[in-house]
């Protein structure tokens, strides 16, 4: 089974594709600046040697330095929305807002450590990729027009993304621009392990070997690039992660075990530092009403 419709396409290179797929496994292409997002199931990305799980929500980004394939191999369907976006639709958000453009546009463009994996959930091109992928069936069977107005609108948001993770990418005290490169890399494949991994139980050393690097310069990195460590990184996915449970009528005694709190009094005082509030009081205000 395969189904993959361009459902629009403009002659500056703007293109969004849809794709519903069983079984694939093919060249996957980036050009210009490129949006990997994943509706539904599950896809296999290899990019540059390196290698990006994307379930439900996640997406990859990448410029024409991306050679890259993708394995599809599940039971039911994986649903998918590719966008190219023009040089020249970015380049206008860029010189828009931005007074010196010029190096910011050079790391989206010509450098290869862009490429990056990410999740829906804090960050402008998440909300946008998930506001469209509710429209995915209307779309994909031609029951919803799209304009090239859209375009603009994901650029922006993929400008207001990057420049926040650009201007991390330089506070990286090192001389040399390919050794930038890789520790971003090994950063972000650190970040995407824990993505995957937070209900485990994670040690630093565990995090450290998968950034592949020392834990002192781990933590230091991560902290520079994410302005946070590495384990008060897990106990905020975890509880994020508590709320879609509080949503689904689990008791604040089985959250606090799913999340590997020691005991309840745990669970409650890091969710009420981080919420202001009890969970209890969280889930009776707004889902037990």
């Amino acid at each position: 089974m395969l189904v993959n419709k361009t459902i629009f396409s403009d002659n500056q290179g703007n293109e969004l594709r849809l794709s519903k797929v069983v079984q694939a496994e093919e060249q996957a292409y980036f050009r210009n600046f490129s949006v990997k997002y994943v509706v539904d199931g599950k896809e296999n990305y290899t990019i540059n040697k390196r290698k990006f799980t994307l379930h439900q929500g996640d997406f990859v980004i990448g410029n024409t330095h991306a050679d890259g394939k993708v394995l599809i191999d599940g039971s039911a369907p994986a649903k998918g929305i590719c966008l190219d976006i023009a040089k020249e639709c970015i380049a206008d958000v860029i010189n828009y807002h931005f007074e010196e453009p010029n190096t910011f546009f050079e790391f989206l463009f010509d450098r290869d450590c862009v490429i990056q994996k990410y999740g829906r959930h804090n960050s402008q091109l998440g909300t946008a990729l998930y506001n469209l992928s509710n429209d995915f069936e209307d779309l994909i069977n031609l029951d919803l027009n799209v304009t090239g107005e859209i375009f603009p609108s994901i650029a922006e948001r993929v400008v207001f993304d990057q420049y926040s993770i650009f201007k991390n990418y330089h506070r990286l005290k090192v001389v040399r621009q390919e050794t930038n490169c890789r520790l971003f890399n090994f950063i972000n494949d650190a970040k995407n392990f824990i993505d995957d991994h937070y209900l485990e139980k994670l040690n630093i050393g565990k995090m450290a070997s998968e950034a592949r690097l020392s834990e002192y310069h781990f933590i230091r990195l991560f902290k520079t690039f994410f302005h946070t460590t590495p384990y008060k990184y897990v106990i905020q996915k975890r509880l994020r992660f508590s709320i879609e449970l509080m949503k689904n009528q689990y008791s604040v005694s089985d959250i606090s075990s799913i999340l590997g709190f020691t005991d309840v009094p745990a669970f409650s005082n890091a969710f009420k530092q981080h919420f202001g509030c009890s969970p209890r009081n969280y889930q009776i205000s707004n889902f037990l009403q």
